[in-house]
């Protein structure tokens, strides 16, 4: 466990234009895939003392319900701050204690400074406080109370034990993202992956790569039963099958690109060959997930 720096993040010219690609992606995501009103925010139960936060705007949320008291995994933004908390009191009876970011992305972080200025603890990987401490996007450096101040590097892990569960913290390779983490509820089996799964859209891959994502997933795999039950960045509360299904599609999705890649096809051939017919009525639209699969074999 480290404790963390603000130095500077070195990104190559790939994850420059991965990142591009996600603040499009985010664009259009808040145009094409929301643009009906968000569904008002609302708490659920997942397994045990875990439930799950849906709705509103970014990412769902799991919480793991002390008594008087919580630990959070994601935040949503400063807006939906006031109405987390009431969620939160109603099934533990108290604050939250700990708060866990998925990765760096705004949609997991921007409660941040609520959470922190209200007296959270918020555990995250380090990349993640040094993207928040030099100003994420090109924006103003995030303030103290927003920061992390339990960390993990690549290749670590931390354990909490909080309220009678067992939490697993895993910092996973870079995959959505650069400084992705895995969540696992031992006790209540419940995997919380954020933007490393999704059961419903194809994946924004912003920092990361399809080979760190496909290793992440098999990781968080490795980790779950048939009964395990999966919490996604978007989407529904899914199964593990789902998951299986999901990295599968990756796979297969991989290969196909890359076997026209090796033969000289260009993006405009690839997009054209169709490689994800069968999967596109489960995960939607490839046009944006394409392309960066494509990049990404090139450079290997």
């Amino acid at each position: 466990m480290n404790k963390s720096n603000n130095s500077k993040i070195a990104r190559p010219r790939l994850r420059l234009f991965q990142n591009a690609l996600a603040s499009v992606c985010l664009v259009v995501a808040g145009s094409a895939w929301g643009a009906a009103a968000p569904e008002p925010l609302s708490i659920a139960p997942v397994a045990g003392k875990v439930y799950m936060i849906s709705g509103g705007t970014g990412a769902n949320i799991s919480v793991l319900a002390g008594e008087g008291e919580a630990l959070m995994v994601d935040g949503k933004g400063p807006a939906e701050f006031d109405r987390i908390r009431e969620l939160v009191r109603e099934v533990s009876g108290g604050e939250v204690r700990y708060l866990i970011n998925g990765h760096e992305h705004p949609d997991h972080t921007d409660g941040n400074a609520g959470f922190g200025g209200s007296g959270s603890i918020i555990v995250a990987h380090r990349g993640v406080r040094d993207v928040l401490a030099a100003g994420q996007r090109g924006g103003p450096p995030a303030p103290a109370e927003a920061l992390p101040t339990v960390t993990i590097d690549h290749g670590e892990k931390l354990t909490l034990h909080f309220a009678g569960e067992t939490v697993h913290f895993i910092a996973a390779p870079p995959a959505h993202s650069e400084f992705n983490a895995i969540v696992f509820y031992e006790n209540a089996n419940v995997l919380h992956l954020g933007d490393l799964f999704g059961p419903i859209r194809y994946p924004v891959i912003a920092g990361g790569t399809i080979d760190g994502l496909i290793a992440a997933d098999e990781q968080a795999l490795a980790l779950a039963n048939d009964d395990t039950k999966v919490i996604a960045g978007i989407g529904p509360l899914s199964t593990v099958a789902e998951l299986r299904a999901y990295v599968a599609m990756l796979k297969t999705v991989k290969q196909r690109v890359a076997e026209l890649a090796a033969q000289g096809k260009s993006l405009e051939d690839v997009l054209a060959a169709n490689v994800t017919a069968e999967f596109d009525a489960t995960w939607g639209d490839p046009s944006r997930f394409i392309p960066t699969v494509y990049e990404n074999v090139k450079a290997q």
